[in-house]
């Protein structure tokens, strides 16, 4: 469950940004050097797991209970 609500936030940041940056998705249309939506999510999903993974314990410690 845990994973699935990471995915989830991962594809809905890389949604927003899409909706936010409109022109960074369709930069150069005109020219054929356009990036997709699905190139744009993925970008988003790679990126969330390297900094998940990069950042672990410290994610980790910043939601540990503390006792």
């Amino acid at each position: 469950m845990k994973h699935i609500r990471t995915i989830t936030t991962v594809i809905l940041t890389a949604a927003l940004f899409y909706l936010v940056f409109p022109q960074a998705a369709f930069a150069a249309a005109e020219e054929g050097h356009s990036i997709t939506l699905s190139q744009l999510l993925i970008l988003g999903i790679v990126m969330g797991w390297y900094l998940y993974n990069h950042f672990k314990n410290k994610i980790k410690a910043m939601f540990k209970k503390k006792q």
